[in-house]
């Protein structure tokens, strides 16, 4: 039923690119189109230059395994260098979307010619709030060009099923951090998240203890539920606060907005 769907949809498009971020949802979405269409296949990654260690040779084993073509594009600018002018992001100012992906892929697509072009995601409406109010097939209208998620009905155990009917690699970062994580930016991410990056990689932690270091006027590189949490500190004592906060980050603001 889906690969029909998805050969209907995408029939017209001369070019298919899979926004594959490494993550299972990307995963399973990158098997079904490249299954339906190989030859019009390609991979696009935006290396937002925060991703977890590991996270780019993941996605590059994956698309040389399948033999498909992959376009990897980055922000302008530095995170770091960005959260120095602009402070860490929250929920209130994700400016982190903006630079780090919206931005890039914009400056991808500028020329190309978009109504021969399609841009595939992993999106499903069970992820969260916001993404339950999306749509799986229309056009995006800051890019101007169609969007489809062959995965958008899908529930967890349906892509954990299509991984393992299928036998795909399985990104083993979920293994050590609970998610692949292309993007590190505080704006949705708990206390305890950080502390497990600060335990499995603290090299890379140290990056963001060292931009919250630079901040003016004392400012910390998490908001979480009203109140400041700094990564100087979860440095300290990461265990204290994988057992105080959850590792799943709840949005007051999305849960607000169900009622």
């Amino acid at each position: 039923m889906h690969m029909n769907e998805t050969n209907i949809l995408l029939s017209q498009f001369k070019q298919i690119y899979v926004m594959f971020s490494g993550g299972r949802d990307s995963l399973v979405a990158l098997h079904i189109i490249w299954s339906a269409f190989p030859e019009r296949t390609r991979a696009l990654f935006i290396n937002t230059g925060i991703a977890t260690p590991g996270l780019v040779d993941y996605v590059k084993e994956i698309t040389t395994s399948f033999n498909i073509p992959l376009d990897i594009i980055s922000p302008k600018e530095d995170y770091f260098e960005l959260v120095e002018k602009k402070g860490f992001p929250t929920i209130t100012h994700r400016w982190c979307k903006h630079y780090l992906k919206l931005q890039p892929l914009q400056e991808f697509l500028k020329d190309k010619n978009k109504e021969e072009i399609v841009l595939v995601t992993g999106v499903r409406k069970d992820e969260s709030w916001m993404k339950s109010h999306t749509l799986k097939f229309y056009v995006h209208p800051k890019f101007g060009v169609h969007m489809y998620s062959p995965v958008y009905e899908f529930t967890e155990k349906e892509i954990e099923g299509h991984i393992k009917t299928h036998g795909l690699k399985r990104n083993p970062l979920y293994d050590v951090y609970g998610k692949a994580y292309d993007c590190w930016c505080s704006a949705y991410k708990s206390p305890a998240d950080f502390a497990i990056l600060a335990l499995k990689n603290p090299e890379f932690f140290q990056k963001f203890v060292e931009a919250e270091e630079r901040l003016r006027k004392g400012g910390s590189g998490l908001f979480y539920n009203h109140q400041k949490v700094y990564f100087r500190d979860i440095q300290k004592k990461p265990e204290e606060y994988l057992k105080q906060f959850e590792r799943n980050y709840k949005c007051p603001l999305c849960r607000a907005l169900t009622f």
